[in-house]
């Protein structure tokens, strides 16, 4: 008996209700299925009824592809099944493609189909015998994310772009529009979010330690699940608050190294509470502690390459301190060794005005001298990390002038003209000894370069900013100014010195100074300036609010 003979009897026996065959269709765990050549189911076992949901009277009779083929995959499986029917000598075929059960999930099947034939050996239909191999393709999947967040770990890349990588292999197993990873500074004890990417809440600021569902997870050190129910008992308990945008299912994944949770991963979904489930949740701890080594050895590397950086610039500012030790240092001593070596061997013949006057460039010397070393100290304690920060509630107005009194003998000497438009009803919150070196280093810059007979101007307006109210106190001066490249090396770090208009010296230190105090009390420091057209130094510090 030929094989198109063999198809024929079998087709002829399940339709006449082979009771025995039937029954061994039914009671097998393979998929049985029988479609005729308009497409429409003949017979289906009874694994096949279980796995789509239906009972055989509400499958039998329908078109297999209009009705149990999800959408995406109908024209492409429909020309697969033509292109069988074409290639009639191939009467056996292996392929895999979807179907899509009564609950709306879709299920992976392995086919294997064989032509059928009638008795004028024409092409009646297909049968098919299939295994549900989903968890299998699942599990392959989960393999394959693994894999590549392991070797995306391995490779270079900063942290950001390995968390954009995670999300986007994430996506590829369930939803993650909604997708963040929170990370617990435990010296700080804050949160940070160095990912966050939500269809709601645009940004995620670093906080401190509170009783939301990711801290939850932080304490527990466990994987949760919350639904709009879950959430009601977690707050009803006390073991949460309601914070942030309320969502219809919450995935929470505790990220751990040697069992200290050090952060945690989060998906939701604002509209669909099914959108995650056991399933998710099972896949996430799976990958969840590669993505935990593989954030570990990042943070590392970038704490390795910063220090790296670091110790970089301190071996360039120790150079260079070095260097303006014995250069910039060395022309006022030379300058205080020559006229005091002048008026010790000299003095006799001398006149009264010639002393006056060596006496008077040594005491200006030793007060640059002074001047010079007291930044180069206080640099020095910066750059160790051995600043003391204590800020107090001053008035602004009092301590500038308290200020300008120790540096007003330089304006006097130049004929400067200090002016002050400061509201003596402004409180600031600072530390005062930084504030006035800030105030002492921009002023007396201001007169450095400012020609004789020059102005310069103190000022102090009330600002918004996004984090709080602040005040603006601005040194303007109408000197020689200032060049583009200059006004970079004070934010590049540079450290860069120029002689004022009276060959006043320098180390270059002061404005390095001025932007570290103002950064360490929460302001920010910014120039406007033009060559011979004056410079304005502009900074600002929280206000003290009522």
């Amino acid at each position: 008996m030929t094989r198109t003979s063999e198809n024929f009897d079998l087709l002829s026996e399940m339709k006449d209700g082979n009771n025995k065959l039937l029954t061994v269709l039914d009671l097998s765990d393979t998929i049985f299925l029988l479609i005729n050549k308009e497409g429409n189911v003949e017979f289906i076992n009874k694994a096949g009824c279980v796995l789509l949901g239906y009972p055989k009277n509400k499958i039998i009779g329908k078109n297999w592809i209009k009705n149990f083929i999800p959408g995406n995959y109908r024209d492409e499986l429909s020309k697969k099944v033509e292109d069988f029917y074409q290639s009639a000598h191939e009467s056996f075929a292996v392929n895999e493609n979807a179907i899509l059960t009564k609950s709306g999930e879709e299920k992976c099947i392995l086919w294997h189909n064989s032509l059928i034939f009638n008795e004028q050996r024409e092409v009646a239909g297909i049968l098919g015998s299939g295994l549900d191999i989903t968890e299998r393709k699942k599990s392959e999947k989960v393999q394959q994310v693994i894999s590549k967040i392991l070797q995306a770990a391995n490779s270079s890349g900063n942290l950001n772009e390995f968390f954009s990588f995670i999300r986007t292999s994430v996506s590829e197993l369930m939803p993650a529009e909604n997708f963040y990873i929170a990370l617990h500074d435990r010296e700080a004890n804050i949160i940070n979010f160095p990912y966050f990417v939500d269809q709601v809440d645009k940004v995620a600021p670093q906080k401190r330690l509170g009783r939301g569902l990711t801290e939850y997870v932080l304490r527990s050190g466990k994987s949760i699940l919350v639904n709009s129910a879950k959430d009601e008992e977690l707050v009803a308990s006390g073991e949460v608050d309601l914070i942030g945008s309320p969502t219809c299912i919450w995935l929470g994944i505790p990220l751990k190294i040697q069992e200290v949770t050090i952060g945690v991963l989060v998906v939701q979904d604002y509209k669909e509470e099914k959108t995650y489930g056991d399933r998710e949740k099972e896949i996430l701890e799976v990958i969840s502690f590669a993505i935990s080594r593989a954030i570990e050895r990042k943070r590392v590397e970038e704490e390795k390459s910063d220090l790296i950086e670091k110790l970089r610039q301190l071996n360039t500012s120790k150079d260079k301190l070095i260097s303006l030790i014995s250069h910039d240092l060395r022309s006022p001593f030379n300058s205080l060794l020559g006229f005091s070596e002048i008026l010790n061997s000299e003095y006799d013949s001398l006149t009264h005005d010639e002393i006056r006057e060596y006496l008077r460039v040594i005491y200006d010397t030793s007060k640059n001298l002074y001047n010079m070393t007291n930044n180069l100290l206080q640099f020095s304690r910066i750059q160790m990390g051995r600043v003391d920060f204590n800020p107090t509630r001053i008035n602004l107005s009092k301590l500038i002038r308290t200020s300008l009194n120790l540096i007003k003998g330089n304006a006097i000497k130049k004929q400067i003209n200090l002016l002050l438009d400061v509201d003596n009803s402004i409180y600031v919150i600072v530390d005062e000894d930084m504030i006035n070196s800030i105030i002492q280093n921009l002023v007396s810059n201001a007169i450095k370069f400012t020609r004789k007979g020059g102005d310069v101007k103190i000022s102090a307006t009330k600002t918004e900013q996004a984090d709080g109210g602040f005040i603006k106190v601005s040194v303007e001066d109408n000197g020689i100014g200032m060049s583009e490249a200059s006004i970079e090396n004070i934010f590049g770090n540079k450290i860069n010195s120029t002689p004022g208009t009276e060959k006043e010296y320098g180390t270059g230190l002061g404005l390095l100074l001025v932007k570290e105090f103002v950064e360490k009390n929460g302001g920010r420091l910014s120039v406007h300036s033009k060559v011979n057209s004056g410079s304005t130094f502009s900074f600002t510090i929280p206000e003290e609010k009522e």
